[in-house]
């Protein structure tokens, strides 16, 4: 089926600007029953694709740094996720932020991938 290996290669591709490989997420059967982005993302929110960990406290503060110096955004989501103060590091928050960052990045390639998907059909 040409259109599912075109998937595939897509896939490949743009896995390369990810934090993660797509194809490590999914089975043919994923393959052969999704139909839409949405779809897609249920599959690899539930296969934990987006779960990014950064390990390490000089690696979360650099992170933090970088992309929440104010710890705000990465605080409220803790906050969101039912996580109290005393149970919050640095490599929790980052984590948090990076696999946010990570989803928020994905939908970037929602137009593509939808095109994709319905060529398949």
């Amino acid at each position: 089926m040409r259109n599912k290996q075109e998937l595939i290669e897509y896939f490949d591709r743009i896995s390369a600007d990810l934090e993660f490989d797509i194809m490590e997420h999914l089975t043919e059967d994923d393959l052969d029953e999704m139909e839409t982005f949405d779809d897609l993302m249920d599959l690899l929110r539930d296969d934990g694709a987006f779960h990014i960990d950064i390990i390490y406290y000089h690696k979360a503060i650099k992170y933090l740094q970088e992309y929440d110096p104010s710890l705000t955004e990465s605080l409220n989501m803790a906050n969101d996720c039912g996580y109290k103060t005393c149970d919050l590091n640095s490599e929790m928050l980052a984590s948090l932020l990076a696999s946010q960052k990570a989803e928020e990045e994905f939908y970037d390639y929602e137009a593509q991938i939808n095109e994709l998907l319905i060529k398949k059909l």
